[in-house]
């Protein structure tokens, strides 16, 4: 029995020593992370309970849970997230589009869903057919500040744009006959109209917006630890060999605009 007791008594140290070790090394690898984004229906949404919600949301939270990281969202206007992703570092950064300009400035974690942009107006204000981008660069446009359609418009020589906050302005600076278009993909307006009440059968699309095709994408701060990219990469990578990707797509009907 004396010789029984010791046995048992080292069988349970050696346990707690290994569930300590364990735990410790979970602990060293996991940390708080900061979290920016911004509300945009369908991917970053208010649920009922104030809670954030939404496609992205869903997937940023499965990628937490492979890493064992712990979140630390903050829900800003996207000019002030895109400036705190770009000044501090280790800070991830959702949903932002994945554009030519933005490569370099970004570590790029993985896509969520691929876009096409076009430039839309009112029915009633359109009388003829604008095939050129040259034909519409005099009119009156809104774009979020620091958002990818500001940048292409600026780079595609419009001179007079208006920045707004948030994209259901745009939309009601449109109704009031403030401006002529505005530059968005069809999901997100569609939502954003049904956010407001706006009419969206109100709306045309002029033209598709050349180049402006990308992926909504996650990415972290230029000025970030190796060893978090790494990590999240990864977990990346296991959330869409998994199926786990699709699978979110599928429950909030996310679609790829080929």
């Amino acid at each position: 029995m004396h010789y029984y007791g010791k046995f048992l008594n080292s069988q349970i140290a050696f346990l707690v020593i290994t569930g300590l070790f364990i735990l410790s090394s979970f602990s060293a690898k996991s940390e708080v992370v900061k979290v920016v984004t911004e509300y945009l229906p369908p991917y970053q949404i208010k649920l009922e309970d104030g809670s954030l919600g939404g496609y992205s949301t869903d997937v940023i939270t499965e990628l937490f849970k492979i890493t064992g990281d712990i979140p630390d969202i903050h829900i800003l206007p996207w000019a002030r997230a895109y400036g705190t992703a770009r000044r501090e570092p280790n800070v991830l950064i959702y949903s932002i589009s994945h554009t030519s300009a933005r490569d370099p400035l970004f570590h790029w974690i993985g896509p969520l869903k691929y876009e096409r942009f076009y430039f839309w107006a009112l029915k009633s204000k359109i009388t003829k057919e604008y095939e050129s981008l040259h034909a519409i660069k005099s009119m009156l446009i809104a774009s979020v500040n620091e958002n990818n359609t500001e940048q292409y418009l600026i780079d595609n020589g419009f001179k007079n744009i208006y920045k707004v906050i948030k994209g259901e302005q745009s939309l009601l600076m449109l109704e009031k006959q403030r401006i002529d278009i505005i530059l968005s993909n069809e999901l997100t307006l569609a939502l954003q109209s049904q956010n407001i009440d706006y009419d969206f059968s109100t709306l045309t699309k002029l033209q598709e917006a050349k180049g402006l095709q990308n992926n909504l994408s996650i990415a972290f701060g230029f000025n970030t630890d190796p060893k978090v990219i790494e990590r999240f990469q990864t977990a990346y990578t296991e959330l869409v060999t998994s199926g786990k990707l699709v699978e979110i797509k599928h429950k909030w009907s996310i679609k790829d605009e080929n």
